[in-house]
């Protein structure tokens, strides 16, 4: 039953024009890249990150995502570099992606900067038609192979930063390529995403200081949605700290950095819509890593 429910509603993403699309994160604020390309080359070294997110556990074939990201800054600090790979399951579909970015950051005062980021790649929508079977088996809809479309795909950011925030706005998927993996299907597209995202460091004292950060997103014509968490920092490389995602879930988080060059973050969300009476959570492990001993720049801030 759990699996017939959730291949019902993975198909309604893909067949659905207002239905959201991309990736999410729970921990959003450790992984800005996935969705603002203008965050390439904001910090210091070469970063790596790779984000593994299984949703709603207890639902068969529910969506796992699978990320991993790599940008870096120039050596004279001006511009980034970076590129993406990505892949989202859900039951019998399948989204996957590549994706390369720059950007050039512009110094606004002495103690921020802007960002403005672009990002060109390719993706994959497939859905697998052998794991489907129709109640009517004279539905023409889908068939019993493997659809599958290829589209070119782009993302555009502006990052305004400093040491301690950050405000920044993006969109994805602009070219709003139509999809046509169902028969007589003439709606279905990757709809543009919208994102607004914003954080603080607040220095309590030399032990602790204390983030909150928020995250609006929106796809027409869905009403927005907002994500609000805050963590508590326990001298710069302990955390703990929650969210609350609107219609969706609440989530519980936890991380630690080792020497400035590993990060490891771990949530659990809990669900709080209808899905609640299927799913028993879900998991999601970050990792980081900066390469080199060395600072590539010393930055301009």
């Amino acid at each position: 039953m759990k699996r017939l429910f959730f291949i019902a509603v993975s198909l309604s993403c893909l067949q659905g024009l207002n239905a959201q699309q991309v990736q999410q994160f729970s921990q959003y604020f450790l992984s800005g890249f996935t969705f603002n390309p203008a965050f390439a080359g904001t910090e210091e070294n070469f970063n790596a990150l790779a984000t593994h997110r299984t949703q709603w556990t207890g639902i068969t074939d529910a969506p796992r995502t699978y990320f991993l990201g790599l940008h870096a800054p120039s050596a004279s600090g001006k511009m980034g570099f970076g590129g993406s790979l990505f892949t989202d399951v859900a039951g019998p579909t399948r989204r996957t992606g590549i994706q390369g970015a720059y950007s050039y950051q512009l110094k606004v005062t002495e103690n921020s900067k802007v960002s403005l980021g672009v990002s060109f790649g390719l993706t994959q929508f497939v859905i697998d038609g052998t794991q489907i079977t129709l109640r009517d088996n004279n539905d023409q809809a889908l068939t019993n192979s493997m659809q599958a479309e290829l589209k070119p795909d782009a993302s555009f950011g502006a990052l305004w930063y400093g040491k301690n925030f950050h405000l920044g706005v993006s969109a994805t998927q602009l070219f709003n390529n139509k999809l046509d993996l169902f028969q007589g299907d003439t709606e279905s597209r990757m709809a543009v995403h919208y994102f607004l995202t914003a954080g603080y460091k607040f220095n309590i004292n030399e032990v602790f200081d204390i983030e909150p950060f928020a995250l609006v997103k929106y796809v027409a014509p869905l009403d927005p949605q907002l994500d609000i968490s805050a963590r508590v920092l326990y001298k710069s490389n302990l955390w703990l700290g929650g969210s609350y995602r609107t219609s969706d879930a609440a989530a519980l988080f936890a991380g630690y950095q080792m020497l400035d060059y590993l990060t490891i973050g771990y949530s659990i969300d809990f669900t709080t819509s209808e899905l609640k009476n299927y799913s028993n959570g879900t998991h999601e492990v970050f990792l980081g890593i900066r390469f080199g001993k060395e600072k590539l720049i010393e930055p301009e801030l």
